[in-house]
């Protein structure tokens, strides 16, 4: 199974679809760390996406106190 659960413990990530293969889709998540701008290429599964998504669809997950979720499309201002 390819891995994913690195990315979701940051507070804060933007990512958008690029590809689709079967059950995983292929994202580049942009993440905000010390001062500066990684972005990341993995593969994430479609079952945990809330929404149905397709290639150049957006992204973000969000944290709050005791819950990470993962939400569809741009993230709120």
């Amino acid at each position: 199974m390819k891995y994913f659960a690195k990315f979701i413990l940051p507070i804060f990530l933007i990512g958008s679809v690029d590809i689709i293969e079967g059950d995983f889709a292929e994202v580049e998540v942009t993440e905000f760390k010390n001062g500066e701008y990684m972005t990341k290429r993995t593969f994430l599964p479609l079952a945990i996406f809330p929404c149905y998504i397709r290639e150049g669809d957006m992204f973000y997950f969000s944290r709050e106190p005791g819950v990470t979720e993962l939400r569809c499309g741009e993230p709120p201002d």
